[in-house]
């Protein structure tokens, strides 16, 4: 009995090492997980004498290393058809294992834009940023980031083996248990033990997916038309003399205006100093005489 409940407290104490470790986060929406950390399929890029549009001349690339890294970008390039560069960027991810996460189209104008974001293999990345770089007449926009999560992915490997190793006991111990009362306690950590070794098989598959597969968020701005270059008028002698009576006509409109405005604001002042001055004269002469 003292073996039983030695054992007993052994497996508690394992539980209690294995759940104070870094809890896993679930599994965010958006690519999926991958089920191993294989090499995804290789993505062509063009040969040096295709055509930028070409995506069938791609030539492979090397394998990536083991570094697990998530890759993203963000691009906007400048094209000449909107719709045509759309579908060049659809076919690459289609040809090459990847796939259009979302797309948008819409109008300013008579100008179509459209954004698209591709999933394209991380082990390609590189060579689907110089294909899309070659698709435009020229880049406005390009930001590429990458984040390094190899550390990350082997602390969970460990947890898991940890775990595994852990649950092993676990059940070993509750195929021994001689009474309801222990199977029922060891029961409980035994599903607390696979909802934690589950949740860390869903990081580890999520760090996989993401690894594998970069995205590239694209955005296609078209060439605006050049306006066309205005023609010059014919010489039309009647429609300048037209203009020019229009314009002397507002002109001697204007003065008139003046001058009602300064004989009825200033006629009356000047009227009134004549008359001052007036007087003022003629009673000089008079002291004068």
């Amino acid at each position: 009995m003292n073996t039983r409940r030695l054992l007993i407290v052994s497996v508690l104490f394992a539980v209690a090492v294995a759940a104070c470790g870094p809890a896993a986060t679930q599994v965010p929406d958006g690519l999926p997980a991958a089920t191993s950390v294989a090499t995804a399929a290789p993505l062509p890029t063009a040969s040096p004498g295709s055509a930028p549009g070409d995506a069938s001349q791609l030539a492979y690339a090397p394998s990536a290393s083991r570094q697990m890294v998530i890759k993203n970008a963000e691009m906007e390039l400048l094209v000449s058809s909107t719709d045509a560069a759309l579908a060049q960027v659809t076919q690459l991810a289609a040809d090459n294992g990847g796939y259009v996460l979302n797309s948008q189209t819409w109008y300013k104008g008579n100008d179509k834009y459209a954004s698209v974001r591709l999933a394209v293999p991380s082990a390609q990345f590189e060579n689907a940023m110089n294909y899309l770089r070659r698709l435009s007449l020229q880049v406005l926009r390009e930001t590429a980031s990458g984040q390094d999560v190899s550390a990350e992915y082997v602390d969970l490997q460990s947890r898991l083996a940890n775990l595994e190793a852990t649950a092993a006991r676990v059940r070993e111990f509750l195929a021994q248990a001689k009474t309801v009362e222990e199977s029922l306690r060891v029961n409980q950590q035994l599903s607390e033990l696979e909802a934690q070794i589950e949740q860390v098989k869903g990081q580890m598959k999520y760090y996989e997916g993401r690894a594998a597969f970069s995205t590239i968020d694209i955005a296609l701005t078209p060439q605006l038309a050049t306006a066309p270059a205005a023609t010059p008028a014919a010489w039309n002698p009647g429609a300048t003399f037209t203009e020019a009576s229009g314009v002397l006509v507002s002109v001697t409109r204007t003065t008139v205006d003046l001058l009602i405005w300064l004989a009825v604001v200033f006629g009356p002042i000047v009227l009134a100093l004549g008359l001052i001055l007036a007087a003022a004269r003629w009673a000089l002469r008079k002291r004068g005489a």
